[in-house]
């Protein structure tokens, strides 16, 4: 099985979790290290965020870290409206970066980003981009005709496309009704849904393997199939609720053929970052990091 993973953070101060500090324990390159070499993961998205004051500056940090480890693929943080500078999202592209992230949590922003999205999308189709989107379902309502223009991409709908925090397990009619913006978009090929911040459903969030998550993920499958999910372990925030081993174990994939559950771990993205490689020239994927040895930079 190649695994890779379509959904961390690395903040160079460490992200500060519900305890002051980073709920990694330590560097949390030096930690994700350890950990893509105990499970194996070969390739990684990293998602830049700088929605708040005290995390300006990723997208230079995690910029470094790519051109410094060739696992590393990373998404630039952009506002819903995108960059202020014009042509910046084409430079970003070029060099640093695999694609964009932007988040959106309410109708406004969704508008925003429409308009934004729509007016890159040529530069955004030429790169490949992968284009990560933390949206509720509110904001998702409202995306379909900017996702339809970005056919030349692949969108990726973080965290089950945000369903929100649940006490029990929802009935499969009230995990249709919260997602139905998000299942409408399933007609778009290159749309996509990663399996990742399932802690975020449960009520308590310690509560693995997360129940409350599993008619998502149901739902899910059946409107998007395996091979347009994508597993994300949210690293370093899932750690404040789950271990990892836990995060990289989600709930809803005992039923998929061995072949299906491998597409989802790390198959998919795999495949999406060779699409991405190929449309800007960059190298192939890196290899598997071996046990006993972490990978050196390239």
């Amino acid at each position: 099985m190649r695994r890779a993973d379509a959904h961390l953070h690395l903040f160079a101060d460490g992200y500060p979790g519900r305890y002051g500090h980073s709920p990694a324990g330590g560097d949390e390159l030096a930690v994700y290290q350890a950990l893509r070499r105990e499970h194996g993961i070969e390739r990684a998205l990293v998602v830049g965020y700088e929605g708040e004051p005290r995390f300006a500056g990723n997208n230079a940090h995690v910029a470094r870290l790519a051109a410094a480890h060739d696992w590393i693929a990373a998404v630039a943080y952009v506002p819903a409206g995108g960059p202020a500078r014009a042509g910046e999202i084409a430079r970003r592209l070029s060099r640093d970066f695999v694609g964009v992230a932007a988040y959106l949590p309410d109708e406004a922003a969704a508008e925003a980003f429409t308009v934004w999205a729509t007016r890159e999308a040529p530069a955004l189709n030429r790169a490949g981009a992968v284009v990560s989107l933390n949206a509720t379902p509110t904001a998702t309502a409202g995306l379909g005709p900017a996702l339809a223009a970005l056919d030349g991409c692949t969108v990726l709908f973080s965290h089950l496309g945000l369903p929100g925090e649940r006490a029990g397990v929802p009935t499969r009619e009230t995990a249709e009704a919260v997602l139905t913006p998000l299942a409408r978009l399933a007609r778009l090929p290159h749309v996509g849904v990663k399996v990742s911040g399932l802690y975020a459903v449960s009520r308590p969030a310690h509560a693995y393997p997360h129940h409350a998550a599993r008619p998502f993920v149901d739902l899910l499958l059946d409107r998007f199939g395996p091979r347009r999910l994508y597993w994300g372990s949210d690293f370093s925030p899932s750690l404040d609720h789950v271990s990892f081993a836990q995060a990289a174990d989600p709930i809803g994939l005992d039923g998929l053929s061995p072949g299906d559950r491998d597409a989802v771990l790390g198959g998919n993205l795999l495949r999406a970052l060779d699409r991405q490689a190929a449309a800007t020239g960059r190298q192939p994927s890196a290899s598997t990091p071996q046990a006993g040895r972490l990978p050196s930079p390239s």
